[in-house]
């Protein structure tokens, strides 16, 4: 595997993976319960009755991997990116899903019911949900310009998060991740591209070890901070993809979005052989994440 196809790989494992590795200790806010009951988080776990993910297994997805997952399958199906017809994708998805539904579908399903174009019924919410599902579109388009992965990340994103906040955090994804695919540096390309208040939030608490870090920047879904929650982790142990997702795993919250949008910067920074192979060999996806790459190539 050459470097280009390494990061390619890398930046969709080191999405799927990181969500998987956090899914079974998936919103649990008090980091202190979480170690004395869990421990050391370093393997995929089952979630448990009295989760938020009943239903799930160890190695599959949280409820927005699975949209990331929808958005894959899609373009394995259609090789090529088009919203309207993704959007028929996303709608029919929710028709029999048994996991946990998140307030932006709940709004966009609600809103699309009574609108001709169904690309425009999305929610206002400035959760980092949206633009982290867009590992699939960048991995695919990666032979593309960045020009077009922008375009298409911002397109998936509004599609249920059109808030100014969700489009900031979708251009920072998809630039950064384009870039370090095509063999940008880590560190640079975080300061070119991330958006400065961010970078600025996460600079302040460099010094804390995560849960520290994680607990004052704030573990919510909200973007504000979550996104600089992401940047932390990534400068903090940007040479060392496995201490990162473990990382964001043990500070809890929401740390499955944030897995998803970690995942992509490390994981296309670094590339899929930085990522621990029982990790890829037991993510239930994985054979659908080695077709896009086929499709991709």
């Amino acid at each position: 595997m050459n470097e280009f196809k390494n990061k390619q790989a890398g930046i969709l494992f080191g999405s799927f993976c990181a969500d998987a590795l956090s899914l079974g200790v998936h919103w649990i806010y008090d980091s202190d319960k979480l170690a004395k009951e869990h421990g050391q988080i370093t393997h995929y776990k089952t979630p448990g009755t009295h989760s938020y993910h009943p239903h799930k297994q160890a190695g599959e997805q949280g409820h927005v991997g699975d949209q990331a997952l929808c958005l894959l399958n899609f373009l394995i199906k259609e090789k090529a990116w088009n919203r309207s017809r993704f959007m028929e994708e996303w709608l029919g998805m929710w028709l029999d899903y048994n996991d946990y539904v998140d307030g932006a579908t709940k709004t966009t399903l609600g809103n699309v019911q009574n609108q001709t174009d169904k690309t425009q019924g999305g929610s206002d919410s400035v959760e980092i949900a949206g633009p982290a599902r867009i590992a699939p579109l960048i991995s695919f388009l990666s032979n593309s310009s960045e020009e077009e992965v922008v375009r298409a990340s911002v397109e998936q994103t509004m599609l249920t998060h059109r808030s100014k906040e969700a489009e900031e955090s979708a251009i920072f994804l998809a630039k950064s991740g384009y870039q370090l695919i095509h063999g940008a540096n880590l560190l640079d390309t975080l300061d070119e591209t991330a958006p400065e208040w961010a970078l600025k939030k996460a600079d302040s608490v460099l010094s804390e070890d995560t849960v520290d870090a994680i607990t004052k920047l704030g573990p919510a879904c909200s973007i504000s901070s979550a996104l600089p929650s992401v940047l932390y982790l990534a400068i903090k142990h940007g040479d060392d993809t496995e201490t990162a997702f473990i990382a964001n795993a043990m500070a809890g919250g929401d740390n499955c979005a944030r897995g998803l949008a970690l995942g992509m910067i490390l994981g296309a920074a670094n590339g899929q052989s930085s990522i621990p192979e029982d990790w890829i060999n037991e993510l239930n996806a994985a054979k659908s994440l080695y077709q896009l790459l086929e499709a991709a190539s």
